[in-house]
This record gives structure tokens, C-alpha cells and sequence, in this order.
């Protein structure tokens, strides 16, 4: 494929990922990666391009943090500590971790969050601080191998009795730190191709345009609709990363 096609695909999949993000605050990577995965690149450069993009918003959004919840990180610390570890470790499983493996990992996490938001499970986690470290390694783990390992992490808080304000500031740290250890993971063990790096930095203001245009359609949009339309579109996705109908 034409390098300056795969670019422009490149943007617009994560155009519509930033757009939609904007909208329901959620989404970015799972509907990126399965896209990106099935229509352009191989999944070594789909992780590799998504974690590289997330990190830039992250960086982003904490320049624009007007003040970060000290005592809040405090809390959290178990949590992100244990997501950087595995970011990290387990990058050396990459050589060893196949196509077919994220393929059905991703199809599984596409299919689950679907599922959680079309039922509309809601529930509360007792003792969340018990979990940090699970969930942290589960994260950590999932963000190295496929790419989105923000996504179990943010299912996780939102299902806690945790302050809200304390772990909303936090989550830029965290997201920052996730994505850092994985794109050091792919360095250390030569998955990155640094050409991806440039094609990233190419995209940023198209995609930090979008997302600003998703968030100025959020009050213009029907949120429980819309949300359910991506659900069933990522619910669709899933099956077919899984099955390989297309």
C-alpha cells in the first residue's frame, strides 16, 4: 500500500476514534485498533501508532491540567505502579505473542465493553484499593500486547466508591505512565518502528481538532443513543476481529 495512503487512513480511523471520544468519553482505542489492525496496518504497528498517539494526548491534556490532586496520585500509587511494571514486562512476550492471540484478546475486550454498556451493567466493587494491583497488572499488560489497556482500568474506577474527583485528575498521570511503559517496552525489545513516531506527530492537530469538534457536538448529540450505536458497532467489530467475516 501507498505510504501516503496508509497515512491518510491512518487519520481519518483515528479521527473518528478522537471524535467519538469526544463525544462519550470513551472508545478512542478500541475503535481505532480493529480498524487500523483489519484495513491497514499489521497489529505490531497498530499498538505501536496508538500507544504513540495516546501518549501525545496525554502529554497534551496534562499541560492543559489547570491543577492535579496530589493526595488523590497518593491513593493510586499501588495502581499506577503496578501498571508501569507490566507495561513493561511484558513487552517481552511480544516476540512470542501472536496475530492470532491479539486478535482474539482484542475481539474479547471489544465484545465485553460492548456488552457492559448495551445491558447498561452497573455495580460497585467493594474494597477497590484491594484490586489496584490486578487491575494494574492486567492494564499494564493489555496496553503492551494489543493496546488498549486503559479500557479495564476505566470500566474498574467507574464501578468503585472511590471519590470521583480524586482519581479524575489522577487518570492523566496514569494514562501518561501506561502509555510510557509500553512505548518503552516496544524500544527495548525493537517493536517500534520509528517512522510511526513521525506519521503521529504528523496527525496530532487533525486529531486534537477532532476531538475538540466532538466535544463541541456532545450537548448536540442524544448521549444514551449514541452511545448505543457505538456499543452495537463495536460489539460487530469484535465478533469479526474474533471470526474474520471481512
Amino acid at each position: 500500500m501507498d505510504f501516503w495512503l496508509i497515512v491518510l487512513l491512518i487519520l481519518i480511523i483515528m479521527a473518528l476514534a478522537a471524535f467519538v471520544k469526544g463525544i462519550i468519553g470513551f472508545g478512542s482505542s478500541l475503535i481505532a485498533i480493529p480498524l487500523l489492525s483489519a484495513f491497514v496496518l499489521g497489529p505490531a504497528d497498530t499498538r505501536a501508532i496508538v500507544v504513540t498517539i495516546n501518549l501525545m494526548l496525554n502529554l497534551y491534556l496534562l499541560i492543559r491540567a489547570d491543577t492535579l490532586n496530589i493526595e488523590g496520585i497518593k491513593t493510586f500509587i499501588p495502581l499506577i505502579v503496578s501498571v508501569l511494571v507490566a507495561s513493561i514486562v511484558s513487552g517481552f512476550f511480544l516476540t512470542t505473542f501472536t496475530n492470532e492471540t491479539f486478535n482474539i484478546i482484542l475481539g474479547l475486550l471489544l465484545i465485553l465493553t460492548a456488552l457492559n454498556k448495551l445491558l447498561n451493567i452497573s455495580f460497585v466493587i467493594p474494597h477497590p484499593k484491594r484490586w489496584f494491583i490486578p487491575v494494574g497488572l492486567l492494564g499494564g499488560a493489555l496496553n503492551t500486547l494489543i493496546g488498549a489497556g486503559s479500557v479495564p482500568v476505566l470500566i474498574f474506577l467507574g464501578n468503585t466508591d472511590l471519590k470521583k474527583d480524586d482519581f479524575r485528575t489522577t487518570i492523566i498521570i496514569f494514562l501518561l505512565i501506561l502509555n510510557i511503559g509500553s512505548l518503552a517496552s516496544f524500544m527495548l525489545n525493537a517493536f517500534y518502528d520509528y517512522t510511526l513516531l513521525w506519521i503521529a506527530l504528523g496527525v496530532m492537530p487533525a486529531l486534537l481538532i477532532a476531538s475538540n469538534l466532538g466535544i463541541a457536538s456532545k450537548n448536540k448529540i442524544n448521549d444514551k443513543v449514541f452511545q448505543r450505536v457505538v456499543a452495537v458497532f463495536l460489539l460487530f467489530i469484535g465478533l469479526n476481529t474474533i471470526f474474520g467475516w471481512l
